[in-house]
């Protein structure tokens, strides 16, 4: 796995958390909703993880994790879940 930074570790579970309820493409509003951070800041992680090849970007319609940022995101969030359970 290409080592990601917290930062990237969290937006991938975000985008994780917000597809498994909606079940279609994630939208930056929604993001930055969850985030709790800016639209562009948003819009600047989304080129990062783009470029990382862990997201789908498609205008206007969102996005979309990868198999790769699918895998990388259900690690997490079951390593937080373990982490939950121990503490």
């Amino acid at each position: 796995m290409e080592h990601l930074s917290i930062a990237e570790e969290n937006y991938l579970k975000a985008i994780f958390k917000i597809s498994e309820k909606e079940d279609k493409a994630v939208q930056n509003k929604a993001l930055s909703l969850e985030m709790d951070t800016s639209a562009a800041s948003v819009t600047d992680m989304m080129k990062r993880l783009a470029d990382k090849a862990l997201i789908h970007r498609e205008s206007h319609k969102g996005v979309t994790l990868t198999l790769e940022g699918i895998r990388i995101a259900k690690q997490l969030v079951r390593k937080h879940r373990l982490w939950e359970v121990f503490w």
